[in-house]
């Protein structure tokens, strides 16, 4: 009789020995850090774990779709042993053959992801019992609701990369809805006439500005009117009258 081997506890879960090209502290961020915004975050705000990720997204996705190979079953019903206590039974090599040939049969199709949830669920059961049912396993990997690990890391990685390339990306451009020709062309030709016109009320008031004012008449013999002499003559510009040319300019003027 050949005894079941013992379980390797630290290399037991399914998880640990899944894409090993997952590796260093992307591989713990995608797939141990509880919380995904958490991850998310911290991936999309590092270049280096971005670039990763990108990188690695073709082969998350394709193993949290890729459907478990022999060895996952193995390893995944084999990982849980430890719950139940020391419950390892002797059997051959065949009638271990003939054990496993039934999970095989009745998990077949199904993702390690799955399967892996399928487990938890089960074990999560106030009855469960060593080791499961094929069935029994199959309809709890079929119907439970948990997203697998390798699933969430997929997840967590594309969320990364949009929210990076979001924040870069340019603002959207916001399309104004053209307005009627007609209509701006009437408003321009308003304009213009209205310009037109204070063009016109300007040029009014500058020539009004120019326009000489009209003075008094001056005296006969006279360049400058008495009101002008006499202020000239205060201002010290020019000297006064003598008496005589007074009464020539009164006289004249009178004359005239």
């Amino acid at each position: 009789m050949t005894a079941f081997p013992p379980a390797n506890l630290p290399a037991a879960r399914t998880e640990t020995v899944r894409l090993p090209a997952l590796a260093g502290p992307l591989r713990s961020w995608l797939l141990d850090e509880p919380s995904d915004a958490v991850a998310e975050k911290v991936i999309a705000e590092s270049e280096v774990l971005r670039s990763q990720a990108t990188m690695m997204m073709p082969a998350l996705r394709q193993e949290a779709l890729r459907p478990a190979s022999h060895d996952d079953i193995v390893r995944i019903i084999k990982s849980r042993e430890q719950t139940f206590g020391d419950l390892r039974t002797a059997r051959t090599e065949v009638e271990w053959a003939a054990f496993y040939a039934d999970y095989f049969e009745a998990l077949d199709g199904l993702t390690a992801s799955s399967i892996e949830a399928g487990m938890v669920a089960y074990i999560a059961l106030p009855d469960s019992q060593w080791a499961p049912k094929p069935g029994k396993l199959a309809h709890m990997a079929r119907n439970s609701n948990a997203c697998g690990r390798f699933t969430r890391a997929y997840n967590r990685a594309r969320a990364a990369v949009e929210k990076a390339r979001a924040l870069s990306a340019p603002p959207p451009v916001v399309e104004v809805d053209k307005p009627d020709p007609e209509v701006v062309k009437a408003q321009l030709a308003e304009t213009l006439e209205k310009l037109t016109a204070q063009d016109r009320l300007k040029q009014a008031a500058q020539k009004a500005r120019l326009k000489p004012t009209p003075s008094a008449p001056l005296p006969a013999g006279s360049h400058m009117s008495v009101a002008m002499r006499a202020k000239l003559v205060a201002e010290g510009v020019i000297r006064p009258l003598a008496d005589h040319d007074n009464d020539y300019h009164q006289d004249h003027g009178a004359a005239a």
